[in-house]
Parts: structure tokens; C-alpha cells; sequence
């Protein structure tokens, strides 16, 4: 009768309501690190790295931007090339894919565009100046069991500013999100020295405005999982390097440079968010981001085609 299941549903629900709610944003509640999480790791690596980088963008057939059609690139380190999304053959990992719906479902897009992922797995902040001499061994993506080895592998003498931007595939890009510092604490010249992270990104930024490009800047992801350890100090530059980064753009007060995501926020303290390595994002992560993105990214995408419009009139 509907008074018996009244009088059982009553005390259940006392009883949820008096059950204290785990935080997901607690640290400790983060798994600790093992020897599956590394074994598992490096089977994402040798994925990724088959799908990156033999794959890669070579079967797109991408068009150069015109009046009616237009690019955003990806620069940075492993969470701008995606690293940790779900992904299979011939599709593009990470931010890459997960904002590519964006120009057909939102109303005040009027043009089409392309979405490029640029990023590379294990890159520094100083890998990406414009003035940096060569780009970093392929090594440094399998983390401490083959990552040691990048310092006496030779470095490619390409850099990557001049890999990425003086390829016809992406130099015509007019927005460019740029996720780099994460690996500056790891493989930076100076990884104390987070500073030296604000100047290099800076130098990016200004490079790309002086090209006319609409720059996003997007802050590091934290490690959260490190927050209450021993090694909290690298959870600790990080945050700092976020907060130099966010200040740094506010006092450029640049028309052509804006903060895109800031994904060190405590909103992605939630381990779901990432995957085995507890430091790029797993595809719900990526999802975040390019929600969080969406805003900043759009008015930069109507931006561009009001320019266009202009052009025409």
C-alpha cells in the first residue's frame, strides 16, 4: 500500500541524508601510484604514440584559410596533443576533437573551420620560443623508463616553432590556443625558475599577436594527487607558474592575447578528470576543457569572421 512504502521509503532517505557525501575534490582520495599505473601508462604511450605520430594529420586534406574558411592551432606539450583521450585510428586525440562540434552548434558561427592539433608529447615552454634552436628527442614521452635516455639521444634540429608555423597546414591559422609549461619543472633548463616559464609563453604570445593571430592562453593542469605528499613543492611551482601566467596576460592587455581555460582551477580537482598518470586528462577531462574553453574561444571565432565581413562590405 502506498502508506507501508511511505513508512520504508521515510527512514531511507533519513539515513542517505545523514551519510556523509565523499568530496571529490579531496586529495586523498586520489588512487596511489603503482605498477599497473606505470605498466598501464606505457601502453597508452606506445598508443598514442602509433596513432600521433604515424597517423597524424598526413590522411586530412586540409585547405588553406580563405574568406569563408578558417584554423585553429594547438601548440604545446602532451595535454595539447592529447595524450590520455580516448581515441582510435584516423581520429585526432584530445582538445582537437572535443571543440571541433563547436563552429556547427553554436548560432553566431557563420563560417566553417578546422581544427588542428600541433601539440608534442613532453615539450617545454622553452621548447616552444620562438627563437629556440631545435626541438627535443621523441624520448621524453615514456616517462622515466625511456625519458632518462632523451639527454643523450640527439635532438632534432628543427625547432618546432619552425616545424609548426612555416608549415602550409598551419601557418595560415588565425586563433592559436597555446597549453605549454606543464614539463618545465621535469625537463626545463631552469625548473625552479617559474619566471622563466612567464617569459617564455610571453614570448610566444607576442610572437603570434605580431602575426595577427588571435592567441587563448590556457594555464597548466595541477598535480593534484601530489597536493598533501612529500612532493607538493612541484604542485606548488605549478600553481605559482599559473598564477604568473594569469597576471602576465592581464598586464599584456593585448586585443589579440586572452586567457582561454584556466585548468588549474580547483573545478578539475576531480581524479575522474585524468588519466593513469594522475596528470593529463582523460577524455571526460578533455570534455572540461573544452567546455570551459567554449566562451573565450567563440568570441574569438566571431572575432575573426566579423574582420572577414568587414573585408567584403
Amino acid at each position: 500500500s502506498n502508506r507501508l512504502r511511505k513508512g520504508i521509503r521515510g527512514p531511507r532517505l533519513r539515513n542517505m541524508e545523514a551519510k556523509e557525501i565523499p568530496n571529490d575534490d579531496d586529495p586523498t582520495r586520489w588512487p596511489p601510484p603503482g605498477v599497473c599505473e606505470a605498466f598501464w601508462h606505457q601502453i597508452r604511450a606506445q598508443w598514442f604514440f602509433f596513432i600521433r605520430y604515424f597517423f597524424g594529420d598526413f590522411w586530412r586534406n586540409i585547405k588553406p584559410s580563405s574568406k569563408f574558411h578558417h584554423k585553429v592551432a594547438i601548440i604545446g606539450d602532451g595535454v595539447a596533443a592529447g595524450f590520455g583521450d580516448y581515441v582510435t585510428c584516423l581520429a585526432t586525440p584530445g582538445l582537437a576533437r572535443h571543440i571541433s562540434a563547436i563552429p556547427s552548434n553554436e548560432p553566431a558561427i557563420r563560417q566553417s573551420w578546422t581544427m588542428l592539433n600541433c601539440g608534442v608529447f613532453g615539450t617545454t615552454s622553452e621548447d616552444w620560443h620562438p627563437e629556440c634552436k631545435e626541438s627535443p628527442s621523441a624520448l621524453r614521452m615514456y616517462g622515466r623508463g625511456l625519458g632518462m635516455l632523451h639527454s643523450v639521444v640527439a635532438a632534432r634540429p628543427e625547432p618546432l616553432w619552425k616545424r609548426v608555423f612555416t608549415d602550409p597546414r598551419y601557418k595560415d591559422a588565425e586563433i592559436v590556443i597555446v597549453c605549454v609549461g606543464l614539463n618545465d619543472s621535469k625537463f626545463s633548463s631552469k625548473p625552479k625558475d617559474t619566471k622563466y616559464t612567464q617569459e617564455n609563453v610571453m614570448a610566444i604570445c607576442k610572437e603570434l599577436a605580431a602575426q595577427g593571430k588571435e592567441v587563448l592562453v590556457c594555464t597548466l593542469p595541477l598535480r593534484w594527487r601530489l597536493h598533501l605528499e612529500k612532493k607538493a613543492d612541484l604542485f606548488e611551482k605549478d600553481k605559482e607558474r599559473n598564477e604568473l601566467l594569469k597576471s602576465a596576460v592581464y598586464k599584456l592587455d593585448s586585443k589579440m592575447v586572452h586567457i582561454g581555460a584556466d585548468i588549474g582551477a580547483g573545478s578539475f580537482s576531480n581524479y575522474p578528470l585524468y588519466c593513469a598518470d594522475a596528470l593529463h586528462f582523460s577524455s571526460n577531462g578533455y570534455r572540461r576543457f573544452a567546455h570551459e574553453l567554449r566562451e573565450t574561444l567563440v568570441h574569438a571565432m566571431v572575432r575573426i569572421e566579423a574582420r572577414t565581413w568587414k573585408k567584403l562590405i
